[in-house]
């Protein structure tokens, strides 16, 4: 994905949204809640774009536990490159 080079910021992806959830709650839990999350929103895997990840990581909030926090930390994190990448455009 797209880099945001005065920041040296990736852009968040699909891959790293599930390896997170999956180092709290499990590598099977992790893709199972993932594929329903990504299917509840009404996408399709695999999930590209920040605004499409974003939706997935508030349904991820939504189950609770430890899903909320890596959801919530996801949402952060494309927030940030978010912000950034519009900073890097001006």
């Amino acid at each position: 994905m797209a880099r945001v080079e005065d920041y040296g910021q990736e852009s968040p992806t699909e891959q790293e949204a599930v390896k997170a959830l999956a180092d709290l709650i499990g590598p099977q839990m992790a893709e199972g809640l993932w594929a329903l999350s990504v299917q509840a929103v009404g996408l399709r895997r695999p999930v590209k774009t920040t605004a499409e990840l974003r939706r997935v990581a508030e349904h991820v909030m939504e189950v609770g536990g430890l899903s909320r926090v890596a959801g919530r930390s996801l949402k952060v994190r494309i927030i940030t490159y978010e912000a950034l990448a519009r900073t890097a455009q001006v």
